[in-house]
């Protein structure tokens, strides 16, 4: 007689009895099935073969070893990405792609990004900060149409606006884009310290307009002719002149450049 798998169990609880319905036999097979799966899955996979995202990028020919000795149960790392971090492998790559230097990029984004923005790309990437305001990272060879340009001397006949309306108008400019890179008293952060009398490319108002218009990509400032108008230009180079050179800022930045004096 055979077993049977559907009966009353001779148990009460509660006034209810319990059923004893015995698992189809597709279940246990499927179940077996799944035990036999893992037991093949886990050494191919994690022993002799790849997880998935070692094989995308062995598919997409980006796949580089981060460790020669990886066990059995140690995931790939991608030298590409590590814990939501740019490798440098990475940033390599985006030099190639880019129409300048990862860094220079970053530091362009710096430069229009709202103070939160701000704090995150600080907070991201220190490196690329701290050598740029150490002023370690130095700025490539100009090029033919800047060696061209002829250099601005004090004899310069621009003069800076002073009146009531256009400082205002300047100092808009500088608390909403300068202060990211000299801060807002003008003291110096990754950019120079606007305050004392030393200039890296002059400080007469030709010299400062023009370096506000043509930026100095390899320092992470960019070209501002393209975002700000020819009159906010002026407006916040005198506000430089004017306002913030000359005065003592909480934190100055040591001095950059030669000494201007006019």
């Amino acid at each position: 007689m055979g077993k049977v798998t559907n009966e009353l169990i001779d148990h009460d609880y509660d006034g209810i009895q319990e059923y004893d319905n015995d698992l189809p036999g597709w279940w246990k097979a499927l179940f077996l099935i799944t035990i036999i799966i893992a037991i093949i899955y886990v050494p191919y996979y994690h022993t002799y073969g790849d997880l998935q995202e070692a094989e995308y990028q062995k598919e997409m020919g980006t796949y580089v070893e981060a460790s020669v000795g990886r066990s059995a149960f140690t995931a790939y790392s991608s030298p590409w990405a590590s814990d939501g971090e740019i490798t440098p492998a990475l940033r390599a790559e985006m030099d190639k792609i880019l129409d300048a230097p990862f860094d220079e990029q970053l530091m362009r984004a710096m430069a229009k990004a709202d103070p939160d923005q701000l704090a995150k790309l600080q907070a991201a990437f220190p490196d690329v900060i701290a050598a740029y305001g150490s002023g370690s990272i130095s700025s490539p060879d100009p090029t033919p149409a800047q060696k061209e340009e002829p250099a601005a001397t004090a004899s310069s006949g621009m003069a800076a606006l002073t009146d009531d309306a256009s400082l205002a108008a300047g100092k808009k400019v500088w608390d909403t884009q300068c202060f990211t890179c000299h801060l807002n008293d003008g003291g110096g952060s990754i950019g120079p310290n606007m305050t004392d009398d030393y200039w890296i490319h002059g400080g007469d108002m030709e010299s400062i307009v023009r370096i506000i218009k043509v930026g100095v990509p390899a320092k992470g400032m960019i070209p501002w002719e393209t975002t700000l108008t020819p009159d906010q230009i002026m407006q916040v180079a005198s506000y430089i002149k004017v306002k913030i050179h000359g005065t003592t800022p909480a934190v100055p930045k040591a001095p950059q450049g030669d000494l201007f004096e006019g």
